[in-house]
């Protein structure tokens, strides 16, 4: 009786999603020991007899920062107030997709060893270097935060938005994430690749100008670019103190949708065949 009540609740689209979420989440949350052990060796690793240690993460962000300052306040000087505000909020966002990402594509084949030796969900892997970075990154957005004033930011309303604006980027950069670490796999060459490719990508990302001074064609082209989206939602929240336009949430979610739908289709199919790959 109580079997066939569960079995008729379940037959609703919804109620079955809701089930087959909660029990997904829980078969990942009981590997959450394993996630912090992976996080924490990552950690040891890159900065083990490091002076500094983590605080090495912040060299390459504050390096961009002050080239991109130099160049824009002395040689191509911009006339957005507050330069360095507006500067520090795309670097750091952009910073936290491009150590992401890039780091991904390594992610599957350097635990080759730990995934042909115990089963477990292999989409913590790819998970657990996005949290690694996250980790580093908050670090980077906790000194903004403290710095924010001193930059010529001002603690607006608008700052209550701005934590559902960043969960869904991570969402998206999760998405490339799953994706791009699966293909590694496979395809050896494609860090090298998205290395370049995230080189190019950070100038034609609005990360140190504002999109609506350039020439319209050059506009509409980097319009194109997913992380425009996320860039003008970050600087309408953080420099402009407005809500974001609709347009740019809507195309935001809809990448994010995206890159979540593919990623995941993608790591799920090719997962099953991930021991023999490696």
């Amino acid at each position: 009786m109580e079997t066939d009540a569960v079995n008729r609740g379940l037959r609703h689209p919804s109620r079955v999603f809701r089930f087959r979420l909660h029990s997904r989440l829980a078969k990942y949350w009981q590997y959450r020991d394993m996630v912090r052990n992976l996080i924490s060796q990552n950690l040891k690793v890159r900065y083990q007899g490091a002076v500094l240690g983590f605080l090495w993460s912040l060299a390459n962000p504050l390096a961009l920062i002050l080239l991109y300052d130099f160049v824009f306040t002395h040689v191509f000087r911009s006339d957005l107030p507050n330069y360095i505000l507006y500067l520090v909020i795309g670097v750091l966002h952009y910073n936290l997709f491009s150590q992401t990402v890039s780091q991904s594509c390594d992610s599957l084949t350097g635990a080759a060893g730990l995934i042909q030796k115990i089963y477990f969900p292999r989409i913590l892997v790819p998970t657990a270097t996005l949290l690694f970075n996250l980790v580093l990154w908050i670090v980077a957005i906790l000194l903004l935060v403290m710095l924010y004033p001193l930059l010529g930011g001002v603690y607006h309303w608008t700052l209550i938005l701005y934590p559902f604006a960043l969960c869904l980027y991570l969402i998206f950069i999760w998405g490339i994430v799953l994706c791009f670490s699966i293909l590694q796999v496979e395809y050896r060459d494609l860090k090298h690749l998205v290395d370049i490719a995230l080189m190019f990508g950070f100038w034609f990302t609005p990360i140190g100008y504002d999109i609506n001074m350039l020439h319209p064609g050059t506009r509409e082209l980097i319009s194109l670019n997913p992380l425009t989206q996320f860039m003008d939602i970050f600087h309408d929240l953080l420099y402009y103190y407005r809500i974001p336009g609709l347009q740019h949430i809507l195309a935001a979610s809809a990448w994010t949708l995206a890159a979540v739908f593919v990623g995941a289709y993608m790591f799920h199919r090719k997962a099953r065949h991930l021991v023999e790959d490696l």
